[in-house]
């Protein structure tokens, strides 16, 4: 996880810093400035750590297990048990997100992929893959 400064800043700016940004998402209107916007913003590691907590959410909605998850995304049990957690406790908030995406029409091709991945590193895990 990327480290956040030592030196706290007060909650009201911390408040304001968030509705800043929460705000330029909001406003932002295609796939293609949300890009640019993230390139900008994000390294490409934090990127990848947005959407391996997305990825997480969605298979723990489809009801696959931390070992599952933790094979298919390279992430500890530890970890993907901390994002249940996190999920349990907001679930709502996220399945807004989730259920947009949804209606994408290539969703449910990546979703299969998502999948396919799951259930080939369950059956490598148990030995059932030939090479």
């Amino acid at each position: 996880m990327p480290q956040v400064s030592k030196i706290r800043l007060d909650k009201k700016t911390e408040e304001e810093l968030i509705k800043k940004l929460e705000m330029a998402l909001a406003k932002i209107g295609s796939t293609q400035e949300m890009s640019s916007f993230l390139d900008s913003l994000l390294t490409k590691n934090e990127k990848i750590m947005v959407a391996k907590r997305l990825v997480v959410a969605i298979l723990i909605q489809d009801n696959y297990t931390d070992s599952q998850i933790s094979r298919v995304l390279n992430l500890t049990r530890i970890t993907v048990a901390k994002a249940r957690l996190f999920y349990e406790l907001r679930s709502g908030d996220l399945k807004i997100g989730i259920k947009k995406l949804e209606a994408e029409q290539n969703f449910e091709e990546f979703k299969k992929m998502l999948i396919a991945l799951a259930n080939y590193s369950i059956r490598a895990a148990g030995g059932y893959v030939k090479l």
